[in-house]
Order: structure tokens, then sequence, then C-alpha cells
């Protein structure tokens, strides 16, 4: 499926990547934003957040959110946002 095809597939669906500062998390969450979802993206550095969210400005809806996915008070704080 050719990737204009695919713009708007996700309009109105909202997704949450943990680990989305690198990778596949990235990428995924770049896909997802192309295809018109509203994306949070998570991680441990603001540094490496405040990055993402340059990267993709203007791709669409992105909430960065400062969060360990290996802690568990953390993980209620994130439910929270």
């Amino acid at each position: 499926m050719a990737r204009q095809e695919r713009q708007g597939r996700l309009e109105g669906k909202h997704a949450l990547i943990t680990g989305g500062t690198s990778g596949i998390g990235l990428e995924t969450a770049r896909e997802f934003l192309a295809e018109g979802a509203t994306v949070a993206v998570t991680g441990r550095s603001q540094e490496r957040l405040d990055e993402v969210a340059r990267q993709l400005d203007g791709y669409g809806r992105l909430l960065p959110v400062a969060s360990d996915a290996g802690d568990v008070p953390g993980q209620a704080a994130l439910a929270a946002a």
C-alpha cells in the first residue's frame, strides 16, 4: 500500500509508545503521526524527548512524556498524563 493511500488511516486514534525516543519506537511514532494518530511518546531522558519533538515537529499531534516504563509509581503518573 502506498504511503499516500495510508494517510488518515489512524485519524481519531490515540497511541502510547513507550521507549519511543529511538529505533523502532521512534519510527513507529513517525508512521502513526503520518497516518493521523495522536501519539504520546515516552522515554527516560528529557533531552531525548526534546530532540524527538524537534524531529517530529510538523508530523502531527505529539505528546512527549518523560517516564520510565519500569517504574511502577511512574506508570500511574503516565496514565494520569
